[in-house]
């Protein structure tokens, strides 16, 4: 299978890459092909609402020309894709959620009879780091993931929230565990 993950962390070997990297790791270790993007590094515009994209049935046809076309191009031909952010304001990550806001041009007919996705029926997951607890700090992040799997007619796991996060040498190896439990969850649908 072939995983595509997105990292939306502006933290370079922070809590969140690291978890994101032993799932990655996990994907390898079953023989899973996966490819990363790293959207503090990627230009990655915000959506301009212009809707252009519904004018295409065919393809996503966004007309903002940045990195994000070649992680669409990525996602659709992917059997999988985790995403992962640390927690920012109860949501995630502003490179993250701006690229969620770009998704609206991978589906055509939302609440209709002809809903459709580029992306519909693949396997994926959130991956969503922070200090304090899930509950009233994190919470918040699983109804959005939810309604953007429900809209991209994904086939997603529940947010793995990662709650009392320090610093990457603080993560035990219960939390690597997940991260391969995850992996072999995403991988055997």
């Amino acid at each position: 299978m072939r995983f595509v993950t997105i990292y939306g962390g502006p933290r370079p070997r922070g809590n969140t890459e690291t978890v994101l990297g032993w799932a990655e790791d996990a994907l390898r270790a079953e023989g899973h092909e996966v490819e990363r993007f790293d959207l503090t590094r990627l230009d990655v515009a915000d959506c301009t609402s212009c809707y252009a994209c519904f004018e295409s049935k065919d393809v996503p046809g966004c007309v903002v020309e940045d990195d994000a076309q070649a992680i669409f191009e990525a996602m659709i031909a992917s059997d999988g894709i985790v995403l992962a952010s640390p927690l920012y304001m109860w949501g995630v990550a502003g490179a993250l959620k701006r690229f969620f806001d770009r998704t609206v041009c991978l589906v055509r007919g939302f609440a209709g009879p002809e809903h459709n996705s580029f992306i519909e029926g693949k396997q994926s997951a959130l991956i969503v780091t922070c200090m304090g607890p899930e509950e009233g700090n994190a919470d918040l992040v699983t109804p959005f993931f939810e309604r953007w799997a429900r809209y991209t007619k994904l086939a997603a796991l529940a947010p793995w929230i990662v709650p009392g996060c320090s610093e990457p040498e603080a993560l035990d190896e219960a939390v690597r565990a997940r991260a391969a439990d995850l992996a072999a969850r995403l991988s055997s649908p």
